[in-house]
């Protein structure tokens, strides 16, 4: 098993932004085991948008006023003949929120949905829509967004359904463009169990499979903007601009395989901000104690983080934390290694 980390490096995060900010889409079997003609899948989408702009809600974004007619499908894009009857039970886009950040800003909308689909399909599915904000330098306006992913429940070559990479972001990420001259958003990877699942990283492409719609590689990005040994380097060097990242997370059998079983996408913005009040980020004080944590059983904790600059001025607003990118096994998942975490 693999276990894929994301996390973004920065300086200090604020928040600004409007409407939709990026997501990604899911899909596991239920029961990776199944061996019959037909198999049952959870669907799960989760998106990033601005709040409240858009509101905290059931059934995001309908449930916004003036939005009621801003429902869709996912949409099958490639393989359509092999989709297992998904075109005829099509699911919609809409999700409920989970969380929401007033000082930062974000809302964060998550549904899964559970499908029954013949054995042996395989297809692309998107989540098409328009309207980014305007990005890059000179900025764009109103382009399209393309979150594709591959679904492909045909056995593995050990006999089970493959289980795709887990993702999880936060966006927008904000970065001050006087702080360093290169920023770096990190995905490393992490081997966990012998007979290891190869995975990779790439930027969606739009060759046959529209995976990114108007925010393909490399447009969205500062030019010079490199992915390699999964690590996306960027110099943003313009103030008061916002970035788009379409990035793909494919896994495969083995190491020599060119073959992926899942492609899982992950979109985000990026802001860089002019120069900030305080120039130091906070400190976050480290938990020292050892914690005892017991399955299934919640636990309560404090992190504490101090401002260096004048207190009477700057004040640490909220924390944000997710998990990172994960590679899920045919057991239970295991804990992710390390957090992306924002500050304000």
């Amino acid at each position: 098993m693999v276990t894929l980390i994301l996390a973004i490096l920065y300086c200090v995060v604020l928040i600004h932004g409007k409407h939709f900010n990026g997501g990604t889409i899911h899909w596991e079997p239920i029961d990776p085991y199944a061996n019959s003609s037909t198999v049952s899948i959870s669907i799960t989408q989760t998106y990033s948008w601005a709040y409240p702009t858009i509101s905290c809600a059931t059934n995001v974004p309908i449930s916004t006023t003036g939005r009621s007619s801003a429902n869709t499908n996912l949409t099958c894009i490639a393989d359509c003949s092999t989709d297992g009857g998904y075109s005829t039970k099509p699911i919609n886009i809409l999700t409920d929120c989970i969380s929401t950040s007033s000082s930062l800003g974000m809302m964060t909308s998550e549904r899964s949905t559970n499908i029954t689909l013949s054995a042996g399909a395989h297809f692309y599915l998107s989540y098409m829509g328009s309207a980014w904000i305007p990005i890059d330098d000179p900025s764009q306006s109103g382009l399209q967004w393309s979150i594709t992913t591959f679904i492909d429940i045909r056995l593995r070559d050990d006999g089970f359904i493959n289980t795709p990479p887990v993702a999880s972001f936060v966006s927008p990420q904000y970065t001050v463009y006087t702080c360093s001259p290169l920023s770096h958003t990190t995905i490393s990877t992490t081997i966990e169990t012998s007979g290891t699942i190869a995975s990779t990283l790439s930027y969606g492409t739009r060759q046959a499979i529209d995976e990114c719609g108007g925010i393909c590689y490399p447009n969205g990005l500062p030019n010079g903007t490199t992915l390699s040994n999964c690590t996306l380097s960027f110099t943003g060097l313009v103030p008061n601009t916002w970035y788009a990242v379409a990035i793909q997370v494919e896994d495969f059998i083995n190491e020599s395989s060119t073959t992926p079983m899942s492609s899982v996408p992950i979109q985000f913005l990026i802001y860089v901000m002019p120069d900030p009040f305080c120039s130091q980020p906070p400190v976050i004080i480290p938990y020292v104690d050892c914690m005892e944590v017991l399955t299934d059983i919640q636990k309560s904790f404090s992190i504490y983080a101090m401002t260096m600059c004048d207190p009477n001025n700057v004040d640490i607003a909220e924390f944000v934390i997710t998990t990172g990118i994960s590679e899920a096994s045919l057991g239970p998942r295991k804990p992710i290694k390390l957090d992306q975490k924002s500050y304000a």
